[in-house]
């Protein structure tokens, strides 16, 4: 169920699982390092305004991780929405790999897009308690919906930009 207008458009159901045709990066400190994330995290902001779109009149939201926030932890959250300051907070521990990662990043841009008046979330939140608040149904169903999507399309603009950065190719021109 998708409650949220501007959202309803990117509503599916899979009849088949998308395939993952980028190999499973698993996600630590020895296999990634924070100038890949912060990368991975730009292109998939990017790949949700170009797929969801932006709230009129809001910046897009900005990513501030941790690799492992205590608190965040003992609270088994891996990521919020704080609609406030316009920043999506990220604990990267608990996230196994990419796709995981994607999936949390969309989830919280679908909070980003979810109308903010009138306390809503808190509100549904209040009469049904967190797992059946339908703006975290609609979360969760987009972010699991499109999490294979974004990742590929993220680690493939990325694999473009270092071929071209590293060929010595600019923008407009041609092979």
């Amino acid at each position: 169920m998708i409650k949220t207008k501007s959202l309803r458009k990117h509503y599916r159901d899979w009849s088949y699982k998308p395939v993952k045709n980028v190999p499973i990066y698993n996600i630590s400190k020895r296999t990634v390092s924070e100038d890949q994330l912060n990368e991975f995290f730009d292109w998939c902001l990017h790949w949700c305004v170009k797929k969801f779109g932006k709230v009129k009149g809001k910046k897009v939201p900005v990513i501030e991780w941790e690799w492992n926030n205590r608190w965040y932890q003992s609270k088994n959250i891996l990521a919020m929405y704080d609609k406030e300051d316009n920043i999506i907070e990220l604990r990267i521990q608990g996230h196994r790999n990419i796709y995981n990662l994607a999936n949390t990043i969309i989830h919280e841009y679908i909070h980003y897009m979810q109308p903010t008046h009138a306390n809503w979330y808190e509100r549904y939140d209040g009469m049904y308690g967190y797992k059946k608040n339908p703006y975290e149904i609609e979360a969760y169903h987009l972010g699991e919906t499109y999490a294979v999507e974004c990742a590929t399309t993220a680690m493939t603009w990325m694999y473009y930009f270092y071929r071209e950065v590293s060929l010595g190719y600019s923008e407009g021109s041609s092979f």
